[in-house]
């Protein structure tokens, strides 16, 4: 109550695995909290988000039209608007919500290997079902069923050689004994 609302919207961006782009430009889309920004603002964000891979391979690259709800983009690539949406915004905090589900693995982890290097003193909250997006977070809280059933960092986790370590190692292919 002692937070008007603006204040709260301003805290905190957000990027949801489901994407709503609207009816106009790559560039557009990414400043959508912030249409007077600079092309260069816009590019620097959609670099972290790896927007600029395929944006700058359209014949007029951020200025390209997109249609509405992102036609004509692929689920990943509106994932990654939607990213740098989020992280151009200069939110204090950024929720990510299975946003990266329609990458693959090596994309998903530039992504977040660039989020973690341009967005050092922000709140970053995570919620994904893969476990490698999130090893190099602060705090991990692993949930089943609805309930917290593990906590910790990675390398706690792994050392419980519980359920994280079960997705863990079942997602990524490795097989890691500890404490044998």
């Amino acid at each position: 109550k002692e937070y008007n609302r603006s204040e709260i919207t301003r805290s905190y961006s957000y990027a949801m695995q489901e994407v709503f782009l609207f009816s106009n430009t790559i560039e557009a889309n990414i400043a959508l909290y912030n249409p007077n920004t600079q092309l260069e603002n816009v590019e620097k964000y959609a670099k972290i988000a790896e927007v600029d891979e395929f944006a700058s391979s359209f014949p007029e690259g951020y200025q390209s039209l997109i249609g509405e709800k992102g036609f004509g983009l692929s689920g990943g690539q509106k994932q990654r608007v939607a990213i740098a949406r989020a992280l151009l915004k200069d939110a204090p905090i950024i929720v990510l919500d299975d946003c990266t589900s329609a990458l693959d693995m090596e994309t998903e982890s530039k992504i977040f290997k660039n989020i973690k290097k341009h967005c050092q003193g922000k709140t970053l909250l995570v919620a994904t079902h893969r476990a490698s997006a999130v090893k190099d977070a602060d705090e991990i809280l692993f949930f089943e069923n609805g309930s917290i059933v593990e906590r910790g960092t990675h390398e706690e986790l792994m050392n419980l050689n519980g359920r994280y370590t079960d997705i863990y190692n079942l997602q990524t292919g490795e097989e890691v004994f500890v404490n044998e």
